[in-house]
């Protein structure tokens, strides 16, 4: 949808920048320079739509690019090996290609048409960044060239008295306190997970087999057929990394139950579990070939991929939610 702007959208800036100028600039670095307006344009509605509608727009792109990306790269080297990683690498390869195409298109078409004067919102990413503006701004948007009425003429309500007061004190602490609980009951297994996993990934990992009994000679006996293989040690030290951060980082929230330190360890430790994940891609150190049945032996590499890929796009989402989030509430002082 694309509609002429409005002037009265655009009578005050911080920036002191032209709405059309300062709007091609919120798209010129993708949503690196969405975040930076929408962090220093605190009046012109305008420039921050076309700020929040950058980041989210591309935000979401560079995730759908960079996972793809990683998988086309990363199993480069099995397709004429592996017959069943082909249909994965050649949707990895469609999907890196058509997204990177659609961001390259949307890029230029909106610098074109914002430096033009001309608003475009997208149907998709332009809704979501209006609901998210409106979040921000503290009240319901309809239209980008209205702004929210001003209640200077209400008059402030009467303070409540000391018996109500109580009455609302009393279930808020009770509130506060449950939720404190939870976090820490979170961050509290969180840890515990993260220290099984660092125990077992470095000492226990050839437990992680195939168990076949067998009988040989008149001895019975229990065959172990690990299914990860040597190549794990290229991995283990990104993973050593991320779970002794993820350790650390959830001590420190608990010790400091602060929401921008939840916040931003969350964030951190989802991007780690990205990297993290995708080096498993990269590497695949498992070995299904010591599975009895030939089945099931060659449809467990493709469900394992596809296992992986949803789980680094979950982490990603994540984190660039858990970061829209946080911009607003700093930006609301909230």
């Amino acid at each position: 949808m694309v509609e002429e702007e409005k002037p009265a959208a655009s009578s005050d800036s911080t920036t002191s920048l032209k709405p059309n100028a300062a709007g091609l600039l919120c798209y010129l670095g993708w949503w690196v320079t969405g975040i930076v307006f929408l962090i220093i344009e605190r009046k012109n509605k305008l420039v921050r739509f076309h700020a929040m509608q950058s980041l989210v727009t591309f935000g979401i792109l560079h995730i759908i690019i960079g996972i793809a990306g990683s998988v086309r790269g990363g199993m480069a080297w099995t397709v004429w090996g592996w017959w069943f990683f082909y249909p994965i690498w050649t949707a990895a390869a469609v999907v890196f290609g058509v997204f990177l195409a659609i961001a390259i298109v949307l890029w230029l078409f909106l610098m074109h048409q914002t430096y033009r004067g001309r608003l475009v919102k997208l149907a998709v990413f332009g809704d979501l960044a209006q609901r998210l503006l409106s979040k921000l701004e503290g009240a319901e948007v309809e239209g980008l060239e209205k702004k929210a009425e001003p209640a200077a003429a209400e008059q402030p309500p009467e303070p409540p008295a000391p018996a109500m007061a109580e009455e609302v004190r009393k279930p808020l602490d009770s509130y506060l306190q449950g939720t404190r609980a939870r976090r820490i009951a979170a961050s509290s297994t969180a840890i515990a997970w993260s220290a099984f996993f660092l125990v077992f990934f470095n000492f226990f990992s050839q437990y992680l087999a195939i168990y076949s009994h067998e009988t040989v000679g008149g001895v019975s006996r229990w065959s172990i057929y690990p299914i990860l293989t040597q190549d794990l040690s290229l991995v283990l030290p990104i993973l050593n990394t991320t779970l002794i951060l993820s350790i650390v980082g959830h001590a420190i929230s608990i010790a400091f139950d602060r929401y921008l330190v939840r916040q931003i360890t969350i964030i951190v430790l989802n991007t780690l579990g990205m990297v993290t994940v995708l080096a498993f891609l990269r590497v695949f150190p498992f070995d299904f070939s010591v599975v009895p049945s030939a089945n099931l032996a060659s449809i467990l590499p493709t469900v394992t991929i596809i296992v992986l890929i949803a789980i680094t796009v979950g982490l990603g989402i994540g984190a660039l939610v858990r970061f829209i989030k946080l911009i607003i509430n700093v930006s609301r002082r909230t």
